[in-house]
């Protein structure tokens, strides 16, 4: 019997310091309580990012308020040709994100939720909650996608 492969999604914003990564470890966390963290692959990039920068100590502590956990000494990524090539599905913070990445398998927070994920970059601990919380809604929604596009694969 064949093992089944699992869905490899990548969220993408501009640095990959705050959203993404944020997306990222809140996803995770959501797939653990959904019980389905075996069926994905969960990575972020930016389409600006600079190799090596950590993650905003701020997007860490709105992380630690919620309990999520994740790693604050995790470096950025740069988006690249061959991770949106290896993705099943790539969530852009924002339409300009999605459009950047051009045609195919993105889909952006305009669509999930119907407002894009402002960017807290610099802002408070409570910009960087509401942040967390304007990506928490778009869960159920994504992960109804993802098992949408899983099912035609």
């Amino acid at each position: 019997m064949e093992a089944k492969k699992k869905f490899n999604i990548i969220f993408v914003c501009t640095g990959n310091t705050c959203r993404s990564p944020m997306a990222e470890f809140m996803f995770k966390a959501y797939l653990k309580e959904k019980k389905r963290q075996g069926d994905f692959n969960v990575q972020s990039a930016g389409l600006y990012a600079r190799k090596g920068d950590v993650m905003s100590s701020t997007a860490a502590e709105a992380l630690t308020a919620l309990g999520v956990k994740h790693n604050e000494k995790r470096r950025s990524k740069a988006f690249t040709v061959m991770m949106a090539e290896d993705s099943d599905l790539i969530v852009a913070m924002t339409a300009r994100h999605a459009d950047l990445i051009g045609d195919g398998n993105v889909i952006s927070f305009e669509k999930l939720i119907g407002s894009p994920i402002d960017d807290p970059f610099g802002g408070s601990l409570q910009s960087y909650l509401d942040c967390a919380k304007s990506i928490r809604l778009g869960f159920d929604n994504l992960l109804a996608l993802c098992d949408r596009v899983s099912d035609k694969q």
